[in-house]
């Protein structure tokens, strides 16, 4: 994996949700001393449907994702916490056709850093913004069916040899760079204001790694702690 480089355009896109983080403190500044959180600490896990948009969606297919991040809340409107992504994707058959392979997948994964402001703390109904900026791994992977040979052990028989079916990796191909993240989301309580709370969000994914750029629109469900 070599070094992490970046194009005009992609910093451009990196420096505006710098900004927009830096935008999110500055609102935050004076809530802060007024409005306490319920907690300072905060924990969060996912699961979602990854749409992909763009060029991309011409060579991988729509897949899922799970993530799970952790943070610091600064107030009631202003937090920010890492997150770690991870999308499961197809590959496309026009794809496999075109190298002549049998079966193919691929996976994009993430770790970012992520502002979030809310514009409503006090409500059941809690819209919120959120950002972010980091790291992005795409890996794209064909393979084809193999057999081979394992040993098993069966408390009658005992160990024995058994042929089974495997995918066998014919070859990877990765992508990286840094991408960012903007979108909207809402948080509602479960059981009481300073409980857990479910939240739902849709973000837009933008990474320029290797000719074709990640486009994508994770549309997420999760718990927050």
């Amino acid at each position: 994996m070599g070094p992490l480089k970046l194009s005009s355009s992609q910093s451009f896109s990196v420096f505006r949700v710098i900004a927009l983080l830096g935008l999110a403190a500055l609102c935050s500044n004076n809530a802060r001393a007024q409005e306490p959180p319920e907690h300072r600490w905060t924990a969060n896990g996912a699961v979602g449907f990854t749409p992909l948009v763009g060029a991309i969606n011409q060579r991988l297919d729509n897949g899922w994702h799970v993530s799970f991040g952790a943070g610091y809340n600064f107030s009631r409107r202003f937090s920010v916490a890492g997150q770690f992504m991870y999308n499961g994707l197809g590959v496309s058959r026009g794809v496999l056709q075109e190298f002549a392979v049998p079966d193919g997948n691929a996976n994009v994964w993430s770790l970012t850093a992520e502002p979030r402001l809310n514009f409503r703390p006090h409500g059941k109904f809690t819209p919120y913004f959120i950002g972010g900026v980091g790291y992005y791994r795409r890996s794209v992977q064909f393979t084809q069916p193999a057999l081979t040979q394992e040993v098993v052990f069966d408390p009658f028989f005992g160990f024995f040899p058994v042929t089974v079916q495997v995918n066998q990796v014919l070859g990877t191909f990765v992508r990286d760079g840094i991408g960012g993240s903007a979108g909207l989301g809402f948080d509602m309580p479960v059981h009481g204001e300073s409980g857990p709370k479910f939240f739902t969000e849709v973000r837009y994914h933008y990474s320029d790694a290797g000719g074709i750029p990640l486009r994508m629109i994770p549309v997420t469900l999760g718990i927050r702690f």
